[in-house]
């Protein structure tokens, strides 16, 4: 079973993805806290990660870390605050706000089928 970690501090969207994604088959791990996702990793070995851009700032360090650096990374933006346009080009992938579920499907599934 995929598995994918969802880094995200808007609970309500982290339970939807969860729900959505579970039912979608995959083992899914979710967070609000930055410090604790290369802790996370270790543990949990993720086959992607679903970044809010707002807990963007971890996406750099994460990039650079060898047990990290490989994992695919979809950025989920809305309204774009300052310089968080800077993390857009480190992310494999970035889907905009509110989103349809069949576009955020194809685009994990395009990632999944690389690692898999």
């Amino acid at each position: 079973m995929k598995k994918i970690l969802i880094i995200n501090n808007d609970v309500d969207t982290l339970n939807l993805l969860k729900s959505w994604l579970e039912k979608k088959e995959y083992h899914v791990k979710f967070t609000v806290n930055e410090p604790d996702v290369p802790d996370i990793i270790n543990d949990f070995a993720p086959d992607l990660l679903l970044i809010d851009v707002l807990q963007a700032k971890v996406l750099k360090e994460l990039k650079s870390l060898i047990q990290s650096k490989e994992i695919p990374v979809i950025l989920m933006t809305g309204n774009i605050p300052g310089d968080q346009h800077k993390f857009i080009n480190i992310a494999d992938d970035v889907i905009e706000k509110p989103f349809e579920p069949k576009l955020l499907e194809k685009k994990i599934n395009r990632f999944l089928k690389k690692t898999g």
